[in-house]
């Protein structure tokens, strides 16, 4: 992949946005490099009034270096904080715009990707940028134009002395394009290495009950110390190939000056110059080394600062399947009939679904049953288009899901889930999500609708209590329940119930399926149970096998058939039932 043209993109779409603090900062990269550059000027001068005696200009000269320094000094704090401001406003922007790009992204790319290695896009790539931003930018600007001005001043003293240190210094430009193109590899590899690490830290942290129960802490404790090491090796390539640089800078720059005092001393003894201009020169020079070392770190930093962008810009450019159509219009919902018309679908190249149809009328609950992969999620995915059909149609009321814009759609639609989705923020926030601009009253009556009024009320914040990240301040009945509520404020004519009650103790699913047959009134519902009691008060009960439905009808017409669903019912519903 060529990377080049990321930098530029970043400079078009990012940074020339704040051309105003672009403006600001670059004078005072320049005062910088000017002051720095002039204290050649001035250690010139000085040494040649000290050699001719001249007391007046000796005083001059010192209130003159003492002026620089202090303007020098100004310049590098405003240097420090514009050009910190700079980049964190296109950092921020970055990930604003990486982030959205998630939010919209397909629900399969969701599902593909580790959430380690896409919080790692957010850390680590977005660190290099910085680092690049900063120092990058500080090179681009001051330390080049240091350079420039102290290669004038010197060719100014001496041209013949200053021509014998550039051709030294050319010798280097080989070796730095080497170190620059190594660098590049090295930290993509180890970019991707730490979302590797992430998503191990995600897992096991994720999974703390299970690695605990199972006394799996020193498998984990493997697992991240492999990680762990790989991370070390690659960034101790890393470091050796930064640590290279300076080096081979630090000899060129030896023979540079070794170089200087031989034609120097010569061309003294000859009487070609003065010892003012040999100290003139050799101050440049000290001025000159350290933005020559920063110049050839900066092939370095840029080459890294590449491979990150090419990883941000590639996540922001994936292209998006699931969109509106140019032409798409809002659903009109009438009643919430669902209908599945010669439905075909296949995860790449597994095949998920097979020539399903079906319908769903309006106050009729559907339940969906049969074993793990025969087609059940595959079809609640399907309805809000998480994933588009391969063939056939899904229809609400009659028109086409892909014909219909993607928020009236989803509108018309809630789900509750055996894992409630909870947000770390107060649990009226979190209720308040079902449906935008509710007020207290109606967040109120939700909840009561949903059993839960009576536990929030009982709590010390009340609404205002927070849930824990993903709930986790609450009990998985609560959790429920919230999320119940958030279905009572949706009020959408669409309900999907995904094993909602098969995570819970008896009471609280008790408490919850009563909630539930209120929430399901006179809504379409489709539900996947792994409980008999849900599976038995459907109107109609779906067996699903390979893809393909092999059995319709009601929990006693299924049962006395014998096939499938009587299988399921005596191995998995029943046994269920007497756990319970």
């Amino acid at each position: 992949m060529d990377e080049g043209p990321y930098l530029a993109r970043l400079w078009r779409e990012y940074v020339s946005r704040y051309m105003g603090d672009v403006a600001v900062l670059a004078p005072v990269l320049a005062l910088v490099a000017f002051t720095g550059v002039s204290y050649a000027g001035i250690v010139k001068f000085a040494t040649d009034a000290i050699n001719a005696g001249a007391w007046s200009q000796i005083v001059f000269w010192v209130g003159a270096a003492v002026a620089l320094a202090a303007a020098r000094a100004f310049a590098m704090w405003a240097q420090a904080v514009l050009s910190q401001g700079l980049a964190l406003k296109v950092l921020r922007d970055l990930q604003a715009a990486m982030f959205g790009k998630l939010l919209i992204s397909d629900f399969a790319r969701h599902a593909r990707e580790e959430p380690g290695k896409l919080v790692s896009r957010f850390t680590n790539d977005i660190n290099v940028v910085s680092e690049a931003l900063v120092r990058g930018g500080q090179t681009a600007v001051r330390d080049t134009l240091t350079l420039i001005g102290a290669i004038g001043w010197m060719l100014w003293l001496d041209w013949v002395l200053t021509l014998v240190v550039l051709a030294v210094f050319a010798l280097a430009a080989g070796p730095m394009q080497a170190i620059a193109a190594s660098a590049r590899k090295r930290t993509h590899a180890a970019q991707q290495q730490i979302g590797a690490l992430s998503a191990v830290l995600f897992e096991s942290f994720g999974l703390a009950r299970f690695v605990k129960t199972y006394s799996l802490e020193t498998h984990e404790a493997g697992r991240a110390r492999l990680a762990f090491d790989e991370r070390r090796k690659l960034q101790l390539k890393l470091a050796r190939n930064r640590a290279v640089t300076v080096p081979v800078l630090e000899l060129i720059g030896g023979l540079a000056f070794g170089a200087v005092l031989l034609i120097a001393g010569w061309r003294i003894s000859q009487h070609q110059m003065t010892i003012g201009d040999l100290i003139g020169i050799t101050t440049a020079f000290a001025t000159a080394t350290p933005s020559a070392r920063a110049m050839g770190q900066f092939n370095t930093l840029v080459s890294e600062a590449k491979a990150a962008l090419a990883r941000i810009f590639g996540l922001i450019d994936e292209p998006i399947s699931i969109t509106d159509k140019p032409n798409a219009k809002t659903l009109e919902t009438k009643t919430g009939r669902v209908e599945f018309d010669h439905v075909s679908f296949s995860y790449g190249d597994a095949p998920a679904l097979n020539d399903v149809s079906f319908a769903v009328e309006p106050g009729e609950t559907v339940a969906f049953v049969g074993p793990s992969g025969a087609g059940k999620s595959t079809i609640f995915n399907l309805l809000p288009r998480l994933y588009d059909v391969t063939q056939g149609a899904v229809r609400v009321d009659g028109q086409d899901v892909r014909d219909v814009t993607l928020v009236s759609l989803r509108n018309a639609i809630s789900l509750v889930a055996q894992e409630a989705a909870l947000f770390n923020d107060t649990i009226r926030n979190n209720i308040a999500l079902g449906r935008a601009g509710a007020t207290h009253a109606e967040i109120e009556d939700a909840a009561r609708n949903a059993a839960a009024h009576d536990f929030i009320a009982a709590l010390p914040n009340g609404y205002d209590t927070m849930a824990g990240e993903r709930g986790g301040n609450l009990s998985g009945g609560e959790r429920q329940r919230i999320a119940l509520a958030r279905a009572f404020l949706r009020d959408a004519p669409i309900l999907l119930l995904d094993e909602a009650t098969s995570a819970l103790d008896a009471q609280s699913e008790a408490q919850v399926q009563d909630a539930l047959k209120r929430l399901s009134k006179g809504r379409t519902v489709l539900v996947i149970a792994h409980r008999l009691a849900t599976v038995r008060d459907a109107d109609r009960i779906l067996a699903l096998e390979g893809g393909r439905i092999v059995e319709v009808g009601n929990h006693d017409e299924l049962v006395a058939a014998g096939g499938l669903y009587a299988r399921l019912s005596r191995l998995q519903f029943q046994s269920a039932e007497q756990a319970s």
